[in-house]
């Protein structure tokens, strides 16, 4: 910790307490906190200023100390490499700028066509990861809504999130809450065509129900926690949801998706955006097109499975992938 500030310091130390897990209230709370951070940041990059050749290293590094330890290490030059869970079982995520909608990953995908072209990989080689992709081992019993009615016909599927997860905090735009998706979801389901419905499933290790909000609400809506994740992927007409994981998993599974938040693979071609509720309604309104390109997304989902995540299997292949995101002129 260091008392000596840097022009930075003041908007690093309120970017970190927005993006705390527990920020401090009431407001009067906020200011300790802010200096703690304050405090840190100016001590943690006059370290770094003194050691320039020293690598910062965080898991998720998106939240509070860790995101401040790592925006004064990257303010005083330093190299970093962010770490998180990859969406892909057997590997990691590894950035140099960040991760999930932080990370360094083109948002266009002219860049992973151009990859394609250029890679050894096989074009369909992706699909076989298909095999690998589980629901979560449900943490908690949640109550059902499926006895109440079992409409035919097709529908969409929304998986819910854990309330609370810094990927709706901070990347859901106009959803940052599970309430909100909720309420946006069953005012889009009433555009939905005649016939069609939509299915919701909570996420299985969240702590909290939301059953109340969704059972009995709209004959179009149907809560179903009973049934896998990846059945339900798998029969819809299409996935809608805010920027869970699940999205690019139903890539998978050959359906087209909507994400209502803020996402990496939220990319023309890939996959289709809603980024508030009206957006939203209006996408219901003709599900029966939302599209994607398969060329693209087989290229996007090659890159990620053969390029971008790292495999946990040690080998020096994979420490290379490491060593060349450290040489930021060649990555990605």
């Amino acid at each position: 910790m260091r008392l000596s500030s840097y022009p930075e310091t003041a908007s690093r130390a309120e970017e970190a307490y927005a993006a705390a897990l527990r920020p401090r209230r009431p407001s009067a709370l906020a200011w300790p906190q802010k200096q703690f951070y304050a405090f840190h940041y100016n001590g943690i990059r006059n370290w770094f200023e003194r050691h320039p050749d020293r690598i910062a290293v965080a898991w998720n590094g998106l939240n509070g100390l860790r995101r401040i330890f790592m925006d004064a290490a990257r303010d005083a030059g330093a190299r970093t490499l962010y770490f998180e869970l990859a969406p892909f079982k057997g590997r990691i995520t590894c950035d140099p700028v960040g991760v999930n909608q932080a990370n360094g990953l083109p948002r266009t995908a002219e860049f992973y066509l151009d990859w394609m072209t250029r890679s050894t990989a096989q074009a369909d080689e992706w699909r076989r990861y298909r095999t690998n992709i589980a629901q979560r081992v449900p943490a908690h019993a949640k109550p059902d809504g499926t006895a109440q009615a079992k409409p035919a016909g097709p529908y969409l599927f929304a998986p819910l999130q854990v309330p609370g997860d810094s990927q709706l905090r901070l990347f859901g735009g106009r959803f940052r809450t599970v309430p909100d998706f909720i309420e946006a979801l069953i005012c889009a389901a009433e555009a939905l065509p005649e016939g069609w419905h939509l299915k919701i499933k909570e996420h299985p290790t969240s702590p909290i129900s939301f059953a109340d909000r969704l059972v009995g609400r709209s004959q179009r809506v149907i809560l179903d926690n009973r049934s896998d994740t990846f059945a339900l992927v798998d029969g819809s007409a299409g996935v809608v949801t805010v920027n869970s994981s699940v999205g690019l998993e139903a890539m998978f599974f050959d359906k087209p998706v909507v994400a209502c938040g803020e996402c990496f693979w939220a990319i023309p071609g890939v996959a289709e955006t809603a980024s508030d509720p009206a957006a939203l309604a209006a996408a219901f309104t003709q599900p029966e097109a939302w599209s994607f390109s398969s060329v693209a997304r087989g290229a996007f989902l090659t890159y990620l499975l053969d390029e971008y995540y790292v495999s946990t299997d040690g080998t020096s292949a994979e420490g290379e992938k490491i060593r060349r995101r450290l040489v930021r002129d060649n990555w990605p």
